[in-house]
């Protein structure tokens, strides 16, 4: 099953079938030490990021996963806009 995202801004739709539409959740995400998620090396790590490194920070998109056993609450996890994800 294939998940067609247009572009993630605050909610956007999704459409993995003709007839169903999911809401995009977009996050921010950090930890204690105030660490953000950003690519390097093409790798997703966790550092500071001050200044005008702050624009590198990767959003996370979340959609749920309805391919899979729902009960299981399913997700698909991406950043760049969509663009790569882990389901």
């Amino acid at each position: 099953l294939l998940l067609l995202c247009t572009e993630a801004e605050g909610f956007t739709l999704c459409h993995n079938a003709p007839t169903l539409q999911t809401k995009v959740f977009q996050y921010r995400i950090w930890d204690v030490n105030q660490k953000s998620l950003y690519l390097r090396n093409d790798q997703l790590v966790a550092g500071h990021l001050q200044g005008a490194n702050a624009a590198l920070e990767e959003k996370v998109f979340w959609v749920p996963n309805r391919a899979f056993e729902p009960a299981r609450l399913p997700v698909i996890l991406g950043i760049q806009n969509g663009t790569r994800c882990l389901a």
